[in-house]
């Protein structure tokens, strides 16, 4: 395959001529808030949006703040392997890297400390896992292959109790307003900036309670398996 690696051939793809690449295939997502994720978003008007809501989240100052929860997660990391190094014991290093993983996003993007590998049972580990499980359920198979009919049947791809969990989840966060350095919290804090500074009504700057339980989602779907199984290579 062809690398570009020009300045100005990048921003002509990526800028001037995104509006030639093709969507995604539009498998059935359900009416569930998975409809208003990034990721599976058709590239309209709307993905352009949410994406210009959700980008200044992941600039350089803002990774930095969430550095400190990172680094107290990767100790705990190494402090439970130690007992492994000193009795000279085989790990199964995919189990921990996918705790790690796992407590990585939920810090980030919700601001709870999960410690996943001493609480297996936590109910964002077993939602999570419960979500990102795939199974070939009626439900999925033509989620995926007959998207119309699944749509016409009102089927959902994803368990929806899980995904109706981090839904609730994100309210209470929002609603109890937590002063932590996750995604949710740079999302109120634009949220608020853009209510000063815009007119009544104008919520162009401004993720809906749905759309912000999607991203959140996505960390999970796009950062856990990804990550766990990259390091677990390595």
């Amino acid at each position: 395959y062809n690398m570009v690696n020009d300045a100005d051939l990048l921003r002509d793809i990526m800028v001037k001529d995104f509006h030639i690449f093709p969507n995604r295939y539009a498998m059935n997502l359900g009416q569930s808030p998975l409809r208003k994720m990034l990721f599976f978003m058709r590239g309209d008007d709307r993905w352009k949006r949410i994406r210009a809501i959700v980008s200044p989240a992941f600039t350089s100052g803002k990774l930095r703040q969430m550095m400190a929860s990172i680094a107290g997660i990767a100790d705990t990391f190494v402090q439970n392997l130690d007992k492994f190094a000193e009795n000279g014991q085989i790990v199964d290093i995919r189990e921990h890297f996918g705790a790690f993983a796992m407590d990585v996003i939920s810090a980030c993007a919700y601001g709870i400390n999960v410690e996943f590998i001493n609480n297996p049972n936590h109910p964002i580990v077993v939602k999570a896992r419960r979500m990102l499980s795939v199974d070939s359920s009626l439900s999925n198979i033509l989620s995926i292959l007959v998207p119309p009919i699944a749509r016409f049947l009102r089927l959902d791809p994803m368990n929806r109790q899980a995904i109706d969990y981090f839904d609730n989840l994100t309210n209470q966060i929002v609603t109890e307003h937590k002063k932590v350095t996750d995604f949710i919290q740079l999302m109120i804090d634009k949220k608020e900036d853009s209510t000063v500074n815009s007119v009544a009504n104008d919520c162009d700057h401004i993720l809906t309670a749905e759309e912000l339980t999607a991203q959140g989602i996505l960390f999970f779907i796009a950062g856990y398996d990804t990550t766990s199984a990259s390091l677990s290579h390595v």
